[in-house]
């Protein structure tokens, strides 16, 4: 490696990442890797490190929870020339990290990347915006906005699932026109999620057979958000299969198109930017990422 970008949000998850960072600047530049350290302050000074990064940089790592993770995407994706990817777990649910096989123990990650195991990893966008794990409009969009704080520390990654539960009981419905490859829906929605990565609040149920590098996306329909069908969404954890039922679509495509009414906020990788209508898209191999085991 010529030089290495870590950019470091301090303030991730419970900062357990922040006290080992000395550490693991030492392992890399005793492994000869010359590592140049940034710690944010603010949203989006990430993305402003990612594009002031010296010409020689080859690998940016991502030092945070997934937020951190997908402002670094978002700036790293349009480059005409881009260097490979890391990501340091150092949040709450650490999704994509997980689906990458990524350690949870931000000493053995490092170990994971300094190892160098490449992966050529699909990337999806919106026209907009990338993202790495996932891309939803309706209850996923809900869930995440009215996790209280307090809960999530409390609870960490079941907070995501006991919010779904709860909207369940009085989801916002809107009306969906999908047109996929071999697939077209009219009707009722509650919740559209296309997914790249496997885990969602720190948990594999999000599409337990996904796989990173197939160049395709994992969509689910949700047209009745009842407790059953976001039960089979939940036990696909243990079951290893995709969640199935009346009210639910499962399909997995390339490109698709939505149209909502009314308009629906989006939800990109944690992030909700924008509005509907959007085309979807998935970038096949775009990023190299180093990975972990598996």
């Amino acid at each position: 490696m010529k030089h290495t970008v870590l950019i470091l949000n301090p303030n991730a998850g419970d900062g357990s990442l922040l006290s080992v960072i000395d550490e693991i600047l030492n392992r890399f530049r005793r492994a000869g890797l010359s590592v140049s350290l940034h710690q944010t302050t603010r949203p989006g000074e990430g993305a402003q490190i990612v594009r002031a990064a010296p010409a020689d940089t080859d690998l940016i790592i991502a030092g945070g929870g997934d937020g951190t993770v997908a402002e670094t995407v978002n700036a790293l994706a349009p480059l005409p020339r881009r260097p490979h990817m890391a990501i340091l777990p150092g949040g709450t649910c650490n999704d994509f990290s997980r689906t990458l096989g990524m350690s949870q123990d931000p000493l053995e990650a490092a170990e994971q990347i300094l190892a160098g195991r490449e992966r050529s990893v699909d990337v999806g966008s919106d026209g907009h915006r990338y993202f790495l794990n996932f891309w939803g409009i309706g209850l996923i969009t809900e869930v995440s906005a009215d996790i209280d704080p307090k809960e999530k520390e409390r609870f960490g990654r079941l907070a995501y699932y006991f919010n779904a539960l709860k909207h369940a009981v009085d989801p916002t419905p809107f009306t969906l026109h999908l047109e996929a490859d071999g697939v077209s829906y009219h009707g009722p929605a509650q919740l559209l999620i296309a997914g790249n990565g496997a885990y969602l609040g720190g948990y594999r149920t999000f599409f337990p057979t996904s796989c990173v590098d197939d160049g395709l996306l994992d969509v689910l329909l949700v047209k009745d958000a009842s407790f059953d069908s976001l039960w089979s969404w939940i036990r696909s954890h243990w079951t290893g299969k995709t969640p199935e039922g009346e009210d639910i679509l499962y399909f997995r495509t390339r490109q698709f198109h939505v149209k909502t009414t009314p308009s629906q906020l989006i939800d990109c990788d944690g992030e909700k930017e924008g509005k509907t209508p959007a085309t979807i898209s998935v970038l096949p191999g775009y990023l190299t990422m180093l990975a972990g085991d598996g």
